[in-house]
């Protein structure tokens, strides 16, 4: 949310909860509020005192569903970061202290490297607290009649009831320059929030419940006695307990640590040998197209090239032109030969003349081109059922055809087509395939002057991921988990591509007799993304003359692709490019292109060439950021190297003294008192003083990364570099 801010309050009380000035007599669990009853009349007959009980935590029955706002994590999760704290936000700002029946406490609270000034604590018991423990260790029993859920586990499981207090606050979200008590009052603008401030373990499936927090709480759930203190705790540090569950909802934890130590352990890397391309044989393609050396190779690259690579000229002209033999030979009667791909973008040529040149003849005589060719025909016989029905549904969309017009034989031929190809496990229903059979029917009576030309707007490379992975960057299986290489898009494969992708699927529309207008682009992006430089104009519009590559952006691309479980485990973590401003601000360029290669590595392009990012004084970075919605809780990692000293708030991890050995993060001890800066130039807050200090100390801010390209275009290359 730009231009707000969240600032946190210990506690918010409203009604008669707002008079509370006294705890409740000895054995009492609700509050007694002085109230004065005038009475009217004539003369006046004065007023008189009259006790009002405010209700407390032994009255609650239950909770409605629709005060939670939301959990973290959400229910099922399966993955959740371990080294966050769960928690649920509430819609009522007050909800947590409603029943809590006394006034807030306060005590004197000294500063450990100040002892002779003290500061006043202020805490105030919630009635209600967030617990979780491991599946494994505890039961959950399903309510019975108009009862509460119970849950059942070793009371050792569970945060220490006195400290409950300090986990606890209420969320304003407002403009910086409003006083924070203005919307404090907006219930659209505030919340309240209960954490477990547990350490959570790897792996490992957990419940979390609402629970009471008094003893009166319990027994109004659960039953029993709640001894002569029913404001006492509502369970003790040994034995099992029984407690009632309000809500509650179950997660599991990843097997791996947090966004920063998953960034942290990134290295950006050269690329290896092996990603500047494949070796394809070329002696003997076939066809009667024949090399000089019948055992001659080529390097081939694929969509994808390390940077400061290129493909070497093909380098035999014997083969170019035999290739061009073939593609162009004719004959009288039925005469197989290789595909001239391309060929109706230029007029319907049959036939390479001699000396020409241009994007046509060199996607028809490189082998490297034609083997790009031939993998979008190979990945549109592979998908030719989907395809050709999908562009009969287009024409029966379109509207187009002429009653009284049809082609029996067509009609029946197509029919049987589309019925035959669902006749497995894909089987549409049979209501389903009469409609198809009719659109089918009535798309063949399309006139043959009222040519259709259908549109795939979905990015082809996920037609050669789907056939030929290997081609978007060959050998990528080659880079180690937690790499950071940047690549760039090699254009001319991916018009090879294209072309072929084009041509083969108007070969297959036209043989099943589709009303095809052949010279039009039926699929126009090789890459995902939304923006134009995804797309390439319209392929009958391309200069003959020119040469493949040059079409589109006109440019290969910076790449930036990432292995390794970050983007799986953080999908929506942001990756861009930035650099400095002259006026001081800072530049964004944000990726055009996104794809993946395999379940392991995320690629992201920008309209940056290599070149350009090389120019002295760009100093471009790439940026790993969190994406970071909503507030988020949590204490770091131990790092390998041990305890940092505590300069600031954001040092402080699981290793530190206070910390050490501890199941649930505890309030009192070593910290007590102690003021830090969350962060070099940051505010202030100290710990233990209220549980608005203790939220904004373990908060964990958005994580975020810089590594200068110039790591990957300098020609020393240091593979561990990281800022």
């Amino acid at each position: 949310m730009s231009g707000v801010v969240r600032t946190f309050l210990p506690w918010y009380r409203a009604g008669f909860a707002a008079a509370l000035t006294e705890r409740p007599v000895a054995g009492a669990a609700r509050a007694a509020v002085p109230a004065t009853v005038r009475l009217r009349g004539e003369p006046a007959l004065g007023s008189l005192e009259v006790p009002v009980s405010v209700a407390g935590p032994g009255d609650v029955i239950g909770l409605d569903a629709r005060e939670v706002l939301r959990t973290e994590p959400f229910d099922g999760c399966p993955d959740f970061e371990p080294s966050y704290f769960p928690y649920v936000e509430l819609a009522s700002p007050d909800l947590p202290w409603r029943f809590t029946p006394f006034p807030p406490q306060g005590q004197a609270l000294p500063d450990p490297e100040h002892p002779g000034t003290p500061r006043q604590q202020r805490r105030l018991q919630p009635w209600l607290a967030l617990v979780v423990v491991p599946a494994s260790r505890a039961t959950l029993r399903a309510a019975a009649g108009d009862g509460l859920p119970v849950l059942r586990c070793p009371a050792a499981e569970l945060p220490t009831p006195e400290q409950l207090w300090a986990w606890a606050h209420v969320q304003v979200t407002h403009d910086p320059a409003e006083p924070v008590e203005a919307a404090a009052g907006d219930p659209a603008r505030t919340l309240s929030r209960l954490v477990c401030p547990r350490r959570l373990e790897a792996g490992v499936r957990y419940l979390a419940c609402l629970t009471p927090t008094f003893a009166a709480g319990r027994v109004a759930g659960v039953g029993g006695d709640a001894g002569a203190d029913p404001l006492a705790p509502a369970w003790g540090g040994t034995g099992s307990v029984e407690l009632p569950v309000y809500y509650s909802w179950s997660f599991q934890t990843g097997a791996e640590g947090s966004f920063e130590a998953l960034v942290r352990r990134l290295r950006p890397r050269p690329a290896p040998a092996s990603l500047a391309g494949r070796e394809i044989g070329v002696g003997a393609p076939g066809w009667g197209a024949a090399a000089d050396d019948p055992d001659a190779t080529t390097l081939m690259q694929g969509a994808l090239r390390p940077i400061g690579t290129a493909e070497p000229p093909a380098g035999d002209g014997g083969l170019a032109g035999s290739l061009r033999t073939a593609v162009s030979r004719s004959g009288s009667g039925v005469e197989l030969r290789p595909p001239l791909y391309g060929q109706d973008y230029q007029g319907g040529i049959a036939a390479l003349a001699p000396d020409s040149a241009g994007w046509l003849t060199e996607l028809n005589t490189d082998p490297r081109r034609r083997t790009a060719a031939g993998l979008a025909s190979w990945a549109v016989a592979v998908h030719q059922e989907e395809l050709a029905d999908r562009a009969w549904r287009q024409l029966r969309d379109a509207g187009l055809g002429a009653p009284g017009r049809a082609d029996p034989e067509l009609a029946d031929l197509v029919t049987g087509a589309v019925a035959g190809r669902h006749g497995g496990g894909a089987a549409l229903t049979r209501a389903e395939l009469a409609g198809v059979a009719a659109s089918a029917r009535a798309a063949a009576a399309a006139a043959p002057e009222r040519l259709f030309a259908p549109r795939f707007d979905e990015p082809a490379y996920t037609l050669l991921r789907a056939v030929a992975e290997e081609w978007l960057l060959p050998a990528a299986g080659d880079l180690p988990d937690d790499t950071v290489l940047l690549v760039r898009t090699n254009t001319a494969f991916v018009e090879s591509f294209l072309v072929g992708l084009n041509h083969a699927l108007a070969r297959e529309l036209v043989w099943r007799r589709f009303p095809l207008d052949q010279t039009a682009t039926f699929f126009s992006r090789f890459w995902a993304g939304g923006s134009d430089l995804t797309a390439v104009p319209p392929i009958a519009s391309w200069d003959a003359d020119d040469e493949l590559g040059g079409h589109g952006s006109g440019a290969d691309h910076l790449v930036l692709l990432v292995k390794g479980a970050l983007l799986r485990r953080f999908p929506t973590a942001a990756l861009y490019l930035s650099r400095a401003r002259g006026d001081g601000g800072e530049e964004r360029l944000m990726p055009y292109l996104s794809g993946a290669i395999g379940t392991g590595s995320t690629f992201l392009g920008f309209a940056l060439t290599p070149e350009q990012a090389a120019i002295p004084g760009q100093a471009w970075h790439v940026v790993v950021e969190e994406a970071a919605a909503h507030a988020r809780f949590g204490c770091d990692d131990p790092p390998p190297e041990g305890p940092a000293p505590l300069h600031h708030w954001s040092d402080l991890d699981w290793s530190h003294p206070h910390l050490a050995g501890q199941l649930h993060m505890p309030v009192p001890g070593p910290l007590a008192g102690l003021a830090r800066t969350l962060a070099p130039g940051a505010a202030s807050a100290v710990w233990a003083l209220d549980s608005a200090n203790v939220a904004v100390i373990v908060q964990q801010p958005a994580f975020r990364v810089r590594l200068p390209i110039a790591l990957w275009l300098e020609p020393q290359l240091s593979s561990t570099a990281q800022d």
